[in-house]
């Protein structure tokens, strides 16, 4: 191969390979890649609980706060907990159904499993399944009882980054609460067996690790 054409493929060629180098995208500030350093985010959300299902739920509006921390500990895996709080009151009418109960506090305390996919930059999805235990206190306007529970749940939350910190999302959440409560068998389901859709909004904060 004599030196003009050697010289002639390196004139075609160089262009082009550095063209396709500068033409390689490279990852945007605000999306989770594996060489991130981020390695934890928290969450606070407000949801909004609707029954669905034929259960005492149904005669109760209600209304709740929750608190969320995850661990990355792949790229899109991450395990966490949660802890909620819901406010349920009576609907007007309803104390037929219901009995004396006119308003019952939830707590929920749970662990999860969870996917993390980034589309773009800004656009995000985190799914996760979990399962935990709920703790009902029943307030009644001459007495107090608790029951105790274990539930089920599938979530899934589309949100928007703003910066490498923040994000906002909206989240929707399928719970399934089976409680321990001596009823007739005819009114066992009505009881015990709750399916729950929350549909909530609220901020995740990201943190990143400065040693990587």
């Amino acid at each position: 191969m004599n030196s003009t054409f050697r010289v002639s493929l390196i004139a075609i060629f160089l262009p082009l390979l550095m063209n396709a180098q500068d033409s390689i995208p490279e990852p945007h500030r605000n999306q989770y890649v594996a060489t991130d350093p981020e390695t934890v985010f928290f969450v606070g959300e407000f949801f909004r609980g609707y029954s669905v299902n034929n259960s005492i739920w149904e005669n109760y509006s209600q209304l709740g706060f929750g608190l969320d921390f995850n661990w990355f500990v792949l790229p899109y895996l991450t395990i966490g907990g949660q802890y909620s709080v819901g406010k349920a009151n009576l609907k007007e009418g309803q104390i037929s159904n219901t009995g004396p109960v006119n308003r019952i506090t939830t707590h929920y305390l749970g662990l999860h499993l969870g996917y993390y996919h980034a589309f773009n930059r800004e656009w995000n999805l985190h799914s996760q399944a979990g399962f935990g235990e709920v703790h009902n206190v029943n307030h009644a306007p001459d007495s107090r009882f608790t029951e105790d529970g274990n539930s089920l749940m599938l979530q899934s939350a589309l949100g928007y980054r703003f910066d490498k910190t923040a994000t906002i999302f909206l989240k929707a959440t399928l719970r399934w609460d089976r409680m321990d409560i001596e009823a007739p068998p005819a009114l066992d389901d009505y009881f015990n067996k709750h399916s729950l859709l929350l549909i909530g909004f609220g901020v995740r904060l990201h943190l990143q690790n400065p040693n990587g």
